[in-house]
């Protein structure tokens, strides 16, 4: 059976809502509930959700932003908005965003009762929500290959970018490539230096390929490129 996430910061809204619908009938066997974005996304990365109500004013992401990276990451949960403000730039930012339904607060019983009719034969014309591959790991690469000659790129600005725990974004990544994020990251910017290196047009001193490469301190550059590839960076130049 199909499971309905609840995304709201209010707490008695949420809780409300979810004892509510749970008393209800409606297609969902469980009813899970987040109180902010991050949760939200941490939950859905858990286990899959065939369709998500979402508050608009969460704390620490837009709602319609969460609403954005769940229609990337989960195209097959429906979206519904539950929202205190009747703002018509809301409204058509919404219907961009494909979203089933917009409610707003209070929501009037019988509108839930409408709501849940409607997701039931959403649901039952559509197959069931399997779990997704996880992208995390994928955009996490993503963003430390866009980001990797920024000398403060760290695990915390990168989950941060992508709205997850860095506990989490770390897990992922290291399942998917066997590496940590800075491992990862050294090995991406290695690679880069090496290309600059090999180009025969390109006669970069070692400063300067340390530097566009990210690291700030040329001679730990070199001592990091010795390590880990056995030769110095003029020595791999010259061969």
């Amino acid at each position: 059976m199909p499971s309905l996430l609840i995304v709201d910061d209010e707490q008695a809204l949420r809780h409300g809502l979810a004892h509510y619908l749970a008393h209800l009938e409606s297609p969902f066997e469980t009813i899970v509930t987040a109180e902010n974005g991050q949760t939200a996304l941490a939950k859905l990365e858990q286990q899959p959700f065939a369709a998500a109500l979402v508050d608009i004013n969460l704390g620490d992401i837009n709602g319609l932003d969460l609403i954005s990276l769940i229609n990337q990451r989960y195209p097959q949960t429906l979206v519904v908005i539950i929202s205190g403000y009747d703002d018509f730039d809301f409204a058509r930012r919404a219907i961009k965003l494909k979203v089933l339904d917009y409610l707003l607060k209070p929501i009037p019983r019988s509108d839930l009762k409408q709501l849940m009719a409607t997701l039931a034969q959403k649901l039952a014309t559509v197959p069931p929500v399997k779990p997704v591959a996880n992208d995390l790991a994928t955009s996490g690469q993503t963003y430390i290959e866009a980001h990797y000659s920024d000398k403060n790129l760290s695990l915390t600005r990168c989950a941060q970018a992508l709205f997850v725990s860095e506990t989490h974004l770390s897990k992922q990544l290291k399942q998917m490539t066997g590496m940590t994020f800075s491992e990862y990251l050294t090995t991406y910017r290695l690679k880069k230096a090496q290309e600059l290196l090999r180009h025969p047009q390109l006669q970069y001193t070692i400063t300067d390929i340390a530097t566009k490469v990210g690291y700030e301190d040329a001679h730990y550059f070199s001592r990091v490129f010795r390590k880990k590839l056995g030769q110095s960076p003029l020595q791999y130049r010259q061969h």
